[in-house]
């Protein structure tokens, strides 16, 4: 089947504003969460990846982007 993702809405999350979220199930292993917000002091982004531990979701890394793009595909069926 596959991975599973869900795009939410914009939202405020400790006085960071979160550009985009994807919440990704895995077939294999547990559910992950990117969240992608502007950095404060440089140009470019965040990507903070959480993992879900079946209570609550824990940070498992950070990336600074240089870049952030968001494309729309065309929908294929599988």
């Amino acid at each position: 089947m596959g991975a599973m993702f869900c795009i939410a809405e914009t939202y405020m999350t400790n006085r960071t504003e979160t550009l985009l979220e994807v919440l990704v199930t895995p077939e294999h292993g547990q559910k992950r969460r990117y969240r992608y917000h502007r950095r404060q002091t440089q140009p470019g982004y965040w990507r903070t990846e959480y993992e879900w531990n079946g209570c609550l979701w824990r940070i498992v890394g950070r990336e600074a982007l240089t870049d952030l793009v968001i494309r729309e595909s065309p929908r294929t069926d599988e």
